[in-house]
């Protein structure tokens, strides 16, 4: 019964066209595409807290460095970013994020990109030129985009990135 399914495939492989090899490497770079795509699955959204004064001592989180306000979201910042990491506030905790020190360099020390466990965010100024807010501070206006642990994008928002001592 084997010989007979053996035999059929052999045939139905027969009838096929045959591919190039320059046919067949696309028709591969299609099929793994596709089952990447279809691993991937879709990404779960979102929503940072406010860190606000208390969560700031609590993670002695004060010095030179940026904080992204989203535009439409109230004044609270939802990401600090230092030279040293980058914090973001999810499920009521304060997570710590390592600085990429590979990315594009930001003013005031911080970079653009900041990775964690389980997700990394990125940090894009629209102009390098500031908006003076103060004696020692500058806004910015921005966009903050946060990535899971498979490359999907969870948050993206547009707002101000405040910048100070």
């Amino acid at each position: 019964m084997r010989r007979i399914g053996v035999v059929a495939l052999l045939m139905l492989a027969a009838c096929s066209k045959s591919l190039s090899p320059a046919e067949q490497a696309a028709q591969d770079a299609r099929d793994v595409a596709m089952v990447e795509k279809a691993n991937r699955g879709a990404g779960v959204p979102i929503a940072p807290q406010p860190i606000l004064l208390p969560d700031m001592q609590a993670n002695s989180l004060f010095g030179t460095g940026c904080a992204f306000v989203a535009k439409n979201a109230g004044v609270g910042a939802v990401m600090l970013a230092r030279a040293d990491g980058g914090y973001l506030k999810l499920d009521d905790a304060v997570v710590r994020f390592a600085a990429d020190t590979g990315s594009k360099a930001l003013p005031y020390g911080i970079y653009a990109r900041y990775a964690g466990k389980r997700y990394a965010f990125e940090l894009s100024l629209a102009s390098e030129k500031p908006r003076r807010t103060g004696m020692e501070s500058s806004d910015y206006d921005g966009r903050l985009r946060v990535q899971d642990a498979k490359g999907h994008i969870v948050y993206d928002q547009f707002g101000t990135v405040q910048c100070g001592n």
